[in-house]
This record gives structure tokens, C-alpha cells and sequence, in this order.
């Protein structure tokens, strides 16, 4: 077995053994393992973060393979969960990968996010990121962001800190059923979700009370005060 220094040692030459420590005693709950999902959870994976949960009732379909990372044409008609799991634990062999397929709003996932330090808002309606709000233990921090075009948005949602995600997107319905999204955004957008999720794991948020927004053609980078809706 490859030691765990020897696969992380660029991390550790950056950021020292002491917080690679600490992110591997983590668990960090993602809610949807599709485009935005697939990429946070691979980066936590090669951050070394211990233990991963991905929950997706979602089976794999020929629009994915355009944006959603670990997926293949191979892959067509197999659950996301199962899956996106199977790839992650080929990554490193250190982070222990849990495939939940269930439908947040739908199944109790309390449990699951009881044994978490935080989660990852992946979802694409509203309706199930607000019942995933819901469920939030106390003091457990969610990381949520959202796709469109080539723009992408997230913001860390701190129970007792910061507007609920309800109150900043209150009135907000059903999505459109085809949402434009190009890669190069499911990309760059991921990378920052996944870093103010270890940004929060190391209690330094850089996102609660603002959005970040993130354009790619014109490489449009904005800070926007949280306010509710």
C-alpha cells in the first residue's frame, strides 16, 4: 500500500502534515453527484478528506457526459451514487467513500448528516436544496452553489450566522428542465466550492454573508453582499 505522505506530499509541502491531519479526520456530506458534484467531490478526494458521503437518486444520461467528471459512456443508465463512489475510492485508496441513493426531500438523510462536519449544496432545484437546508444539524456548515451558462454562484450557509438559503432565494420555484451550462464553468466553479468547503473545515469561511460569481468568458469575478430576498 502507497503511504499516505507519498500521495500527498505536494499538499503537505504546501499546507504541512498538521492540517493534512485534520482534514483527514473529516466527513463532508454532497448532496448530488452531478456536474458541480463530481468535481467537489474528486478534489476533497485528493485533498485527503477521511470519509466522503455521495447522495444521488439520479441514473447516468447521455446530456452528463458533457460536464460530469466521473462519468463515461460506459456508464449510461447506472446510478450516479454508485458509480461516482466506485471512481472516488480508485483515487486515492485513504478516503472512505459512502454511496447513498436516495432523493433529498423525499428520504430521511438525517443520519447521515448527523456524522458530518459539513455538506455540499450540488443540487439543481430548489425545492430539495431548501428540504437539504432543513435537515442541517446545528453547526454544520453547507456549501452551495449554482450553475448557468458560463456564470456560476456559492455561498457558505452557517446555521445561526448567516441568511438561510429559504430567505436568499425566497419565491424561487421549479427549475427549467434543460439549464445551458458549458464545462469550463463546472469546473472552475467546482474548484472554489471545494475550497471554501476546506476553507470552513478549517473554520475560515471566506463566503458566509457574500456570493461569489464567477463568469468565464469575460473572466468576471464578483463579491456580492447576502441579503434576504
Amino acid at each position: 500500500m502507497i503511504a499516505r505522505d507519498d500521495i500527498f506530499v505536494r499538499n503537505i509541502a504546501f499546507w504541512g502534515s498538521e492540517q493534512q491531519d485534520i482534514l483527514a479526520g473529516k466527513s463532508v456530506f454532497i448532496a448530488g453527484v452531478g456536474a458541480l458534484g463530481c468535481v467537489v467531490a474528486e478534489i476533497l478526494v485528493r485533498c485527503g478528506i477521511g470519509r466522503v458521503v455521495v447522495a444521488d437518486r439520479g441514473v447516468i444520461d447521455p446530456p452528463d457526459l458533457n460536464r460530469q467528471a466521473l462519468y463515461t459512456v460506459g456508464d449510461l443508465g447506472e446510478p450516479k451514487a454508485y458509480i461516482a463512489a466506485d471512481r472516488l475510492n480508485a483515487l486515492t485508496g485513504l478516503t472512505e467513500v459512502v454511496a447513498m441513493n436516495v432523493s433529498i426531500g423525499e428520504d430521511d438523510i438525517a443520519g447521515a448528516l448527523s456524522g458530518c462536519d459539513g455538506v455540499a449544496d450540488c443540487l439543481d432545484n430548489f425545492p430539495s436544496r431548501f428540504a437539504l437546508e432543513d435537515a442541517l444539524p446545528e453547526k454544520i456548515f453547507m456549501v452551495t452553489g449554482a450553475l448557468r451558462g458560463d456564470y456560476g454562484q456559492l455561498t457558505s450557509i452557517i446555521p445561526g450566522r448567516t441568511v438561510r438559503l429559504r430567505e436568499l432565494f425566497a419565491g424561487f420555484g421549479k427549475t427549467e428542465k434543460i439549464v445551458p451550462v458549458i464545462p469550463t464553468i463546472v469546473f472552475a466553479a467546482g474548484s472554489l466550492m471545494a475550497q471554501e468547503i476546506l476553507n470552513n473545515l478549517l473554520c475560515k469561511p471566506q463566503l458566509a454573508g457574500r456570493i461569489l460569481v464567477v463568469g468565464m468568458a469575460g473572466f468576471y469575478l464578483e463579491h456580492v453582499p447576502v441579503k434576504p430576498a
